[in-house]
This record gives C-alpha cells, sequence and structure tokens, in this order.
C-alpha cells in the first residue's frame, strides 16, 4: 500500500474513532461516562439474565430461569437451582469494576497464557432474555461472556479476565471469582419445599403399608377426603406445612444423584411419602432408610438424594386419627352473642329456646317461660369446646349401640331465625364410667365420644334444666312476718307497728316477745325474695317422702303485701285518714328437705315452695341462712365501768379481785397483790363480747339439765346496783351450754371461745 493511501486511512479511522468518542461522550455526564468505562459490563442488568453457563475444566454447568425468580439446573443434572446463590452471582457482574487493563495493542510480547486466560479456570456465559434493551438498542447482543483467569499474584486480591472475544486483559478483585466459582452443590436448591402455604390445595401422607391419609382444604378449613370423609384438624395440617415449608437441606447432606443408589437408600420402597400439591404442580418427598439420627429422603421428578433430619418422621408418622379434627363443632360465638335460637329435641319432647331483645332468652316450647341465661350461655360455650376423646366407629351401621339411633337427643344452634341450622348434632349414651358420652355431628357417619361434665347432664334435663331458676320472688320491703320452724321450735317475728321503710323495726312474738335482730332478719327476707334454685329436679314429685319433704327439715314462711303499691302506702277509703284500704297479704312457704349428698357437710338439699308442685335444689348456705338467729345472741349488756369486783370460779382454783379505794383492781384470792397491767378489763371486756352459736331454749326453766346445777365454771361480776352472772354448764358436742343473768335463754358456744376465757381468767399467770 502506497504511503499517501496509509495516511488517509489513518486519518479516515482518526475521525471515526474520535465521532465515536465524542457521540459516546455526549449520550453520558461526564462523570457517568468515566464510571462506564470503568465497569466491566457497564450496561448489564441482572434482571435481563435467563440463562447461566458456567464452564470450569470438564465441568459444565447450565443453569436456565423458570420464571417467578425460580431457577433450575439442567446440566450436568436436572435440578431446582438455590435461587439465592444464583442472584448472588447474577449480582456480581452488575458493579464489576476494573482495577486496571492490559492492553493487547500496547503490551510487548502479549500473551494470554501469561494471565491463565489461554484456557480459561471458569468461563461464564449469561444469556439475555430475548429483546433486552442493551446501550439504548434491542438485539444486539445476545449474551455476556467472562473468562476468568489466573490471580495477579499468590495471595493477591485481585483477578484476570477478559470479557468476549476482547484481547485486552482487566484486573477486576478477587472476591468476584469466590462468588462466582460455584460447584454443583452450592447450586442445588437447599430447601426440600417450595410453595405458598396459601396456595396448598392437598396433602397426602402415606405410611408403609397403610392406607394413604388425603386432606384437601376447602373455604380454608381442611378436611380428611380418604380413606374416610371428616373434617380434619387444620392447626396440625398448617403446622405440619410450616415445619416441611422449613426444611433445609445442609450442603454435605447431599448423598447421591445416582439412580441405582434409590434401592440402597431405601427410597424404591419408602417408609414415607407426603405430597404437598398447590394449584401449580404437586411435590412429593419420599423417606427411606435412617443413618444415625437421620433419614434418607429424596423428591420426586429429582435426582437428588438426601438426608434430613429423622425428627420429620416422627413428627408426620402419624395414625389417621391424628389427622382428624379434635373439636366436635365450629362455629363463632362469644358467649351467645350471634346466635339466636336453640333446638333440642327427643323422641318424647322438644325444647325451643329463643333470643329476645326484652327477656334476653325465652322458652318457647313445651311452655314460654324465661330461661336460664347463665345455663344457656355455659351450655353453648361447652359444646362449642367439646373436644373428641375417642373416635368410635365410622362405619354408620351401629348408631343403635351407642344410643344414636332412635333416641338420641338432637341439638341444633341456630345464629339466624329461619337460615338453617349453624350446627346440629346428636347425643346418645354414657359409657359405662359415665365420664364420655356418645355423639355424632348430623349428617356425618362417625361416632366420637366426648367428656359428659357440665354438659350430658344438662342436655338430658333439657327443660328442667333450662327454665329460668327463679322459684320465690316478691318486694323484700313487703314482708310483714317471718316463720321459722325448725329443731322443734317455731319462730314468729313481724314487723313492729312503729316500723318504716327507712328505719325498719321486727319483733319476735314467739317463743318470747323481744326486739328481733334487723341484720338477721334482712338476712332471711333478703334471700327469699329472690330465690334461685340450684338445680330443678322434677315438675310433679310423686313422692315428697323420696326428698323428705313429707316431713320437713325446715319450713321458712314469708307473708308479704301482695299490692304493687309502694310499701307503707295507704289507699284512703274514707275521709278519716284512719280508714284505709287493706292490702292483700300473701303467704308462701318454703320446704327444705333432705341433703342431696348426705355423707359431705356441704351438700345441696331437696326443696319446693308449698303452693307448687315443682321439687328443686338450694345450696347448704340458703339453709344456714334460715337457720340463723333471728334475735340477739349478745349475753351481756351492762356498762363495765361500774364493775367493782369480778369472781371467778374454776375447779382448779377460786380467784377474787377488787377495785381499791384507788380504784385500782388488786388480787384478794388467792393472795392479795395489785395487778400489773389490764387484766381484769380484759376479763370484763372478753365477757361483753361473748355471743352464742345458737338458742338451745328461749327460757330459764329446768337449767339442772343444761348442767348449770353444778355449772364448771362461772364468773360473777358485782356492779353498783346488782351482780352480772356468766354460767357454762354441760359439753354438748363441740359446744358447751352457757347462760347469764341478764338472758332468760340457753346458748350452745364453741368451746374454743370457752377455753379461751378460761386461759385469760384463770391458767394464764398473773404477775
Amino acid at each position: 500500500m502506497k504511503f499517501r493511501t496509509t495516511i488517509i486511512l489513518l486519518i479516515i479511522a482518526g475521525i471515526g474513532a474520535a465521532y465515536i468518542f465524542l457521540y459516546d461522550k455526549k449520550q453520558y455526564r461526564t462523570d457517568v461516562w468515566v464510571q462506564r468505562q470503568q465497569m466491566v459490563l457497564p450496561d448489564y442488568k441482572p434482571g435481563q439474565i435467563n440463562k447461566i453457563e458456567m464452564k470450569k475444566g470438564d465441568t459444565n454447568i447450565v443453569l436456565e430461569s423458570t420464571g417467578n425468580e425460580n431457577w433450575r439446573m439442567v446440566e450436568p443434572l436436572q435440578l431446582r437451582a438455590d435461587k439465592a446463590e444464583v442472584a448472588e452471582i447474577l449480582a456480581q457482574f452488575e458493579f464489576l469494576r476494573k482495577i486496571g487493563v492490559v492492553k493487547e495493542s500496547e503490551t510487548a510480547n502479549f500473551s494470554l497464557k501469561e494471565y491463565g486466560l489461554e484456557t480459561p479456570g471458569l468461563v461464564v456465559s449469561l444469556w439475555l432474555k430475548k429483546g433486552s434493551m442493551v446501550g439504548g438498542t434491542a438485539g444486539d447482543i445476545t449474551r455476556y461472556t467472562v473468562n476468568i483467569g489466573d490471580r495477579l499474584a499468590a495471595g493477591q486480591d485481585t483477578v484476570y479476565i477478559t470479557v468476549g472475544d476482547d484481547k485486552d486483559v482487566s484486573v477486576v478483585g478477587a472476591k468476584f471469582l469466590e462468588k462466582v466459582n460455584k460447584g454443583i452443590n452450592d447450586l442445588r436448591n437447599k430447601w426440600a419445599f417450595e410453595y405458598d402455604k396459601h396456595s396448598v390445595e392437598r396433602v397426602r401422607l402415606e405410611s408403609g403399608e397403610n392406607e394413604p391419609v388425603v386432606c384437601s382444604k376447602a373455604e380454608q378449613l381442611w378436611w380428611i377426603t380418604q380413606p374416610l370423609s371428616d373434617r380434619a384438624d387444620t392447626e396440625r395440617i398448617q403446622d405440619i406445612l410450616n415445619e416441611l415449608k422449613n426444611l433445609k437441606i445442609a450442603k454435605e447432606d447431599f448423598v447421591s444423584d445416582s439412580e441405582e443408589d434409590i434401592i440402597n437408600y431405601g427410597l424404591d420402597k419408602p417408609v414415607f411419602s407426603i405430597s404437598i400439591g398447590t394449584t401449580d404442580n404437586v411435590q412429593t418427598l419420599h423417606l427411606g432408610h435412617r443413618l444415625d439420627e437421620k433419614v434418607y429422603a429424596k423428591l420426586d421428578g429429582e435426582s437428588s438424594i438426601f438426608l434430613v433430619h429423622d425428627i420429620i418422621l416422627r413428627d408426620l408418622d402419624l395414625e389417621l386419627n391424628d389427622f382428624r379434627d379434635k373439636q366436635l363443632l365450629r362455629f363463632d360465638a362469644i358467649g351467645t352473642y350471634g346466635i339466636e335460637k336453640i333446638d333440642m329435641k327427643t323422641p318424647d319432647s322438644s325444647l325451643v329456646m329463643e333470643k329476645t331483645v326484652q327477656y334476653d332468652w325465652m322458652i318457647k316450647s313445651p311452655k314460654e317461660i324465661l330461661a336460664d341465661r347463665d345455663t344457656v350461655r355455659e351450655f353453648v360455650e361447652k359444646i362449642k369446646d367439646l373436644q373428641i376423646q375417642q373416635y368410635v366407629d365410622d362405619s354408620g351401621e351401629n348408631f343403635e349401640k351407642y344410643g344414636l339411633a332412635d333416641s338420641p337427643i338432637e341439638v341444633s344452634v341456630f345464629r339466624r331465625i329461619g337460615e338453617g341450622e349453624t350446627v346440629k348434632f346428636f347425643i346418645g349414651n354414657a359409657d359405662e364410667n359415665g365420664g364420655l358420652c356418645y355423639v355424632r355431628r348430623d349428617g356425618e357417619d362417625a361416632v366420637y365420644t366426648v367428656p359428659t361434665e357440665n354438659f350430658y347432664e344438662i342436655a338430658k334435663a333439657g327443660y328442667l334444666a333450662f327454665r329460668d331458676k327463679l322459684v320465690m320472688e316478691f318486694p323484700k320491703e313487703t314482708a310483714r312476718k317471718i316463720v321459722i320452724e325448725r329443731d322443734g321450735k317455731t319462730l314468729i317475728c313481724e314487723t313492729a307497728e312503729d316500723s318504716t321503710m327507712h328505719r325498719p323495726k321486727w319483733n319476735m312474738v314467739s317463743p318470747v316477745a323481744m326486739e328481733a335482730e334487723l341484720d338477721s332478719i334482712n338476712q332471711v327476707v333478703w334471700n327469699l325474695s329472690f330465690l334461685m334454685a340450684d338445680k330443678i329436679v322434677t315438675l310433679s314429685a310423686e313422692n315428697l317422702d323420696n326428698y323428705g319433704l313429707d316431713k320437713p327439715l325446715l319450713k321458712a314462711s314469708v307473708t308479704y303485701e301482695a299490692s304493687d303499691m309502694a310499701a307503707h302506702s295507704a289507699e284512703v277509703i274514707s275521709e278519716k285518714s284512719d280508714l284505709v284500704k287493706p292490702k292483700e297479704l300473701k303467704t308462701k312457704t318454703l320446704l327444705i328437705g333432705n341433703k342431696v349428698e348426705p355423707e359431705k357437710d356441704k351438700s345441696n338439699y331437696y326443696a319446693k315452695v308449698n303452693d307448687q308442685d315443682m321439687v328443686f335444689q338450694v345450696g347448704w348456705t340458703d339453709v344456714r341462712d334460715y337457720s340463723i338467729e333471728l334475735v340477739t345472741r349478745e349475753l351481756f349488756s351492762f356498762d363495765s365501768t361500774n364493775a367493782k369486783s369480778i369472781k371467778i370460779i374454776h375447779p382448779e382454783k377460786e380467784l377474787l379481785f377488787q377495785k381499791n379505794e384507788e380504784h385500782m383492781w388488786q388480787m384478794i384470792k388467792p393472795e392479795v397483790m395489785l395487778l400489773s397491767g389490764n387484766l381484769a378489763d380484759r376479763i370484763i371486756s372478753s365477757l361483753k363480747l361473748l355471743r352464742g352459736e345458737s338458742i338451745v331454749q328461749y327460757s330459764n326453766k329446768d337449767l339442772s339439765k343444761y348442767g348449770f346445777d353444778n355449772p364448771q365454771f362461772t364468773i360473777t361480776i358485782n356492779l353498783d346496783e346488782a351482780d352480772v352472772l356468766f354460767l357454762v354448764g354441760k359439753e354438748a358436742g363441740n359446744d358447751y351450754y352457757v347462760t347469764g343473768s341478764e338472758t332468760n335463754f340457753v346458748y350452745l358456744m364453741n368451746k374454743n371461745k370457752i377455753e379461751e376465757l378460761v386461759e385469760a381468767c384463770v391458767v394464764r399467770e398473773i404477775q
């Protein structure tokens, strides 16, 4: 070529190079353009890559995108790839910077061999998705290829690379090599399963020779569909899905990819298999032989054989019944909130309860009456929480055996009247021990047992259990008379003539005439004015003697004004103010019979109201209220400041205390000495605080039968006017008979109180 021609070509090339340089630079700001010159792949974007090929010696690994950020290894094995590892590889090229460049044109005796690039140790090819934009244009570049050679020097943190067919050698950080130099086990997916828990529609579990258990999801609930049809334990299925989703395989636990090893590891006849079915696909894991605390496993569709911890086998190898829902019924309600109706039917009775605005719950059938709100609420809560204890029979052919054929109790709960049952189930017999009863859901064959506690007897009682338990009611301020018959005595108390609503006053008129104790009267009246039965026993008793009501243990009668007008008001029927219309009086009597559980101290009692046929139970606390004394149980009311002397006679000694002229207490017997402290005053105070447990006799006649002719212990207090005497007579079980000069009654007093008084008066050392 002539020199002139060469010069012309060089000028044209220079002009072209300058144009390209200036044009390229115009597209970017100066700082951005400078940065692009430092990038190995300036237009590279990880999201545009859909295939990776990594050649390392004889090993060729090819990864392909399957969409949704998932990748598969297609060479040398067909496996799911670890998308986190793939993402890390792709990320290394996005900001890969040149630390330096060795240009072929500027280097004498240039040779790629010197940089380990004649035969690169690793070649990474990155294919772009079809139509990807690179440098503002589409389709010009279809892939990037990066050849990776030697490190700059031993121990250096840099490595030589070239891009594509370009001979210029770039120097980059060696960490890049560490990030992209991955083996097959690095790139395997370490998660045994990959699925969205909310997309799972089917789970299949198969253990050995047992029938497979198949569960399917419908409307957010899981159901067993094979080998029987029943509701599944949704929480257990969700726990299994959570456990499997978190089942990760350690890199060192991948043991083989050879199909021949399937038999060696027991995976040709797996001991357990589980399949997870989503809307898109089915993933199946097989478990084979054990090795120490691990078990060999393999996924369908992949060659990998790996180890997982054997706890997975223990958690999944369950019996069919382990997958069944343990809760008998499922419906939403807080108490009875949201429930409008409950039906309970037997072959010979029907109980219908409906919620109303005015009265909360009403029984509509067999007769209209208020329902007991607490019983209804507690029953709904109980059936809502019933837990199945045993799966008895799934055949649907033996209902008669369990009392579920012809005479079960049918229970229906309605959220909305007229819209059909929310839940419906049947209650059969109790088992031999009585702790469980047989039940089944409507429309299902399975028979279960559930606990009977606070459920079975209530369901069997039906109307008696759910009807209102209020058996006596009247305005307490209208009470005018009470009569208590007990222990062979009849106690009668009436309102006093000067009693008012704001200052009520009662008098005992029999067996003695005296003022009654208002607190005791109120305790009886208030209890009777709103008397709630603990339990209805029967609506009509044929034999009252079965309940001890033919000869009641106690009778409590109350007479009250039946007028609707306020208490103590009066309708004037004459111009004279003293002529008023008499008010109608009504009397009701409560009869208390035998204990329900005679062996117990605190037992319910059978009871009935005189004008009703119904027999019911009342609590022992109610009976205690009717047994209270209606007059004061105080023995003494003297003025202690008038005390002059105290005389104590006890079998062990006799003591006499007197006040001297200086009003100081001193001992006279058994020796003369001043008393230190306030012993005498404490004795007097203790005496004044004494209260009898109960009144045995309302007179002071025939006192000798109580041992007062020869008392065990006496205290005499001399006052200005007279002596005050306290006598302790015979023992009576855990009590003593006692009386005093200020009362005409004989009382029972607990031994402990007497012994404490004796201790204070006699035994304690006097200093």
